[in-house]
């Protein structure tokens, strides 16, 4: 869309933004992940002795995962502007940038953190949930 320019100066703090945030929503998704085979071992062992797939027996606890992953960013991403005031806004508003173009950066920025968190989250517990289960679809 051209909104940043792909020279250091600009990719290298975005892309460290995108990297870090999603680390931590792949963090947390893993960790829930866990937590919730082992809460719900019970029931999705009786969903599989049901005849239900790996999908369908974890279905509930991959999306539960999947919301907590992303559920640090959609927190920040409420107050961004209103309680908070985020630095790269702020500083390229003590810079001498406009303030509507600063915000523009921001929202953007806000954005692309979302969608970096919700794809993280989504891609790491989709491939990361059969893990959970051996090879005659038992879970571990």
């Amino acid at each position: 869309s051209g909104a940043i320019k792909f020279v250091p100066s600009q990719m290298i703090p975005i892309s460290g933004m995108i990297a870090s945030n999603s680390m931590v929503a792949i963090g947390l998704a893993y960790r829930s992940l866990n937590s919730q085979f082992h809460d719900q071992r019970q029931a999705v062992l009786e969903r599989l002795a049901l005849g239900a797939g790996l999908l369908d027996a974890s279905i509930a606890i991959v999306r539960e995962a999947i919301r907590t992953g992303m559920s640090p960013t959609i927190d920040s991403a409420k107050t961004v502007g209103l309680v908070s005031l985020p630095g790269m806004m702020s500083g390229l508003i003590f810079a001498g940038v406009d303030p509507v173009r600063a915000i523009r950066y921001q929202i953007m920025i806000t954005f692309m953190l979302l969608s970096a968190t919700s794809l993280g989250s989504i891609i790491a517990c989709y491939l990361a949930y059969r893990n959970f289960y051996n090879e005659q679809k038992q879970l571990k």
